[in-house]
């Protein structure tokens, strides 16, 4: 399985050469694609459903989490750009969802919908979207038959 490792709290020197060994044991409990399915949930759910979530990246730091990205969508353009992250316990799938977080998120998503152009409906519909080789049922006009006989008798 080929994955993305973020290293949190290693300080590193600005050049020359790194001799990074790394021993650190931990069980993942929670997969990848279960802690972006659960993120996603929880946006569709309790935030907003233009909110989705992306691949996550796997953090090893004094805890280790799936770094799930937060991603603000539009119908009519498609993924905006990035709202946050949300952190997902490996081992027991706690999330970081305070209110905090997600005041954050949705500040954040609210300055993408900003910069978005605005929103232009179509004028006319496009010729593939039309019904082709439509026969219809009667002939145009009214349709056949008293509408009041559908109706049931009252009395």
């Amino acid at each position: 399985m080929a994955l993305t490792l973020l290293l949190d709290e290693y300080t590193l020197p600005t050049s020359g050469v790194v001799d990074l060994q790394l021993n650190r044991s931990f069980e993942i409990k929670v997969t990848a694609e279960q802690a972006r399915r659960q993120v996603k949930q929880w946006l569709f759910n309790e935030v907003s459903m233009t909110l989705t979530s992306q691949t996550p990246t796997l953090l090893i730091g004094t805890q280790v989490v799936w770094r799930v990205p937060v991603i603000f969508t539009a119908a009519q353009i498609g993924p905006v750009g990035c709202a946050g992250e949300i952190d997902v316990d490996v081992a027991s799938g706690a999330m970081n969802n305070t209110p905090t977080v997600k005041a954050t998120i949705l500040s954040q998503a609210g300055k993408l919908a900003a910069t978005m152009p605005p929103y232009q409906p179509r004028t006319s519909t496009p010729p593939a979207w039309l019904a082709k080789d439509y026969q219809p049922t009667h002939p145009a006009g009214q349709p056949a038959g008293n509408p009041l006989d559908l109706l049931p008798t009252v009395g």
